[in-house]
């Protein structure tokens, strides 16, 4: 490779050689290395690249309106840990599309499957123990939309520091995967102190039948309260989330 010099500097190919332009900057080489975009949109040899880029694009879609629909509990600032983290799982649940063939493979078919629901529910959006002790106190009732935690001693478990309460809050999401389109109905916000804490019950301000993918998360925040204000923690290391049933 090498800068072109001149006034004007050009692009395509002439003889042996190409030329092109990036960021402002003429540069030429020998033809022949690579392919172009109208090779990858028309060479047989191709189609399994045309395949992945398809899925690849079919899966970020998912992936950011998924994201999206999480927003009332979990809002987390950027992370490119966890967004690759989500573009496995969503890639996995593509991948569990045993229906369609390569290149058609939907994570909207791959959510249909046992494996791709549990997939979903196993997947540990950030660490959080906390709301791992919270979770393993939790059972979740579809007739009444209704989420119960039992009595538990939050005492045992290490808040972060600064922190003197934890705000958690449901979300159930009727997911179409398909259009990738949703609605949502949220609970209250519940604050609970690092205290032993009776049995609790959050449900949905709305009850209302999932149409398509059933989905109940629940988020969690760490809080600090000075009287009644309430100040909710900075950063990734103060949230939680977890996908607790689908259906």
């Amino acid at each position: 490779m090498a800068r072109q010099n001149g006034i004007i500097n050009i692009s395509g190919t002439i003889g042996d050689l190409n030329f092109y332009i990036t960021k402002g900057k003429g540069y030429v080489r020998e033809a022949g290395g690579g392919f172009n975009g109208d090779a990858i949109r028309t060479k047989d040899s191709m189609v399994r690249v045309r395949e992945n880029a398809t899925e690849f694009g079919a899966v970020s879609k998912a992936l950011k309106q998924f994201r999206r629909s999480l927003l009332p509990v979990f809002n987390p600032p950027k992370s490119k840990d966890l967004h690759q983290r989500l573009m496995h799982l969503f890639t996995q649940l593509r991948d569990v599309d045993n229906i369609s063939v390569r290149g058609e493979r939907r994570v909207a078919k791959g959510i249909l499957t046992a494996k791709g629901k549990h997939l979903l529910k196993h997947f540990v959006y950030l660490p959080n123990k906390a709301l791992d002790f919270i979770v393993s106190h939790a059972g979740f009732d579809w007739a009444s939309q209704t989420l119960s935690l039992t009595p538990m001693d939050l005492r045992t478990v290490k808040f972060i520091k600064g922190s003197t309460h934890v705000a958690l809050r449901v979300i159930v999401i009727d997911f179409d995967f398909e259009t990738l389109t949703y609605t949502s109905q949220t609970s209250e916000t519940v604050l609970l102190a690092r205290e032993s804490v009776a049995a609790i019950s959050l449900v949905p301000n709305l009850v209302v039948a999932p149409q398509h993918t059933g989905i109940v998360a629940i988020g969690l925040q760490y809080c600090e309260m000075f009287g009644d204000e309430v100040y909710p923690s900075k950063g990734v290391s103060g949230l939680g989330c977890r996908v607790l049933e689908v259906e």
